[in-house]
């Protein structure tokens, strides 16, 4: 996975909002929060964690999705923005119940790439022992072939023993039998 790309636990990590928060964000705007799928994954630009966290802090706000999709395409501040929708749609802002969203853990800038830098060390660690697994896998199964190779092998040659041993038995009661036939005499064969 690219340096530059995240996945939606790892926004929800740097913006301080459960994981299920984040993806109900991604779902509902998925038109305004483009993504790549990798596999079954779908990985963020870098540029869209901040949409996200805009998108969470209007919702916090109480603020529709009809307002926070323009607000988030638009040019004016979000705020501006949303309250000029709100009043267009007739929606009354200064009665509407505010809820309360999670607040992001302020980090600095150093502890927000450590943190990158731990998730991307992790990923690179679970490749590697991934095809590290897949090695071993192989390694057995050409030993084992080896192992199938070698004990074939080996009966082969235990029956060419045999047959050597046999082979020998017959020369031998050959030169017994040539040994005797020269003792005795032409006539009495």
């Amino acid at each position: 996975m690219a340096e530059n790309t995240k996945k939606i636990a790892d926004i929800a990590v740097i913006l301080g909002i459960d994981e299920q928060t984040c993806r109900t964000i991604a779902k509902e705007y998925d038109e305004i929060l483009p993504c790549r799928k990798i596999g079954k994954v779908n990985v963020y630009e870098d540029n869209t964690v901040d949409r996200f966290r805009k998108i969470a802090d209007l919702q916090a706000q109480g603020l529709p999705k009809e307002v926070i999709i323009p607000a988030i395409r638009g040019g004016k501040s979000l705020q501006e923005r949303a309250i000029e929708d709100m009043k267009k749609m007739g929606v009354d802002i200064s009665n509407e119940p505010k809820k309360e969203a999670p607040k992001p853990i302020p980090r600095s800038e150093t502890e927000e790439e450590l943190i990158l830098s731990v998730r991307s060390a992790e990923s690179s660690i679970a490749a590697m022992e991934h095809r590290l697994s897949a090695f071993r896998e192989k390694s057995a199964d050409d030993t084992a072939a080896i192992l199938d190779a070698v004990s074939s092998v080996s009966a082969e040659v235990a029956e060419l023993k045999v047959q050597v041993h046999t082979l020998w038995d017959q020369i031998a009661a050959l030169e017994e039998f040539l040994r005797a036939s020269q003792n005795k005499s032409f006539w009495k064969r």
